[in-house]
């Protein structure tokens, strides 16, 4: 019998940073969702590194992840910002605007204007204005 943690037992936010490396994407897409639901900091690097998987689901679901946990994957998701991945940069400004963290705005204004890609731009320029820059 395989044993599948509930959300909220603590239990669970290993199993799940595990499946987030697993080979379906299905299965990273789920993980990164349930631990956004369960909001364990101790996810934010897992996540992060998830921001990088080749499916584009994953990346979303990871940044909304990312977004729910908050506070600690600020500077994370600032740092993703320069990332060579322009899907990655979007994601991370778009869960960045939701924050309202000063820290956010330099970096956010600089790709608003110079990033080469413009649904980065336009994610910067939106995430800017929920800030209030």
């Amino acid at each position: 019998m395989v044993f599948f943690p509930m959300i909220g037992d603590p239990g669970a936010v290993d199993p799940l940073i595990d499946a987030l490396k697993n080979g379906d994407e299905m299965v990273r897409e789920c993980a990164a969702q349930v631990l956004g639901m369960i909001g364990d900091p101790q996810a934010v690097e897992a996540l992060v590194d998830a921001l990088k998987d080749e499916g584009g689901n994953v990346q979303r679901r990871a940044a909304e992840a990312l977004g729910r946990i908050g506070g600690t994957a600020v500077d994370p998701l600032i740092m993703a910002l320069n990332d060579s991945n322009s899907d990655v940069r979007r994601w991370a400004a778009i869960v960045l605007g939701g924050f309202g963290d000063p820290l956010a705005v330099e970096p956010l204004t600089y790709l608003a204007s110079k990033d080469d890609n413009v649904g980065v731009r336009e994610a910067a320029t939106e995430a800017l204005k929920k800030l209030g820059a």
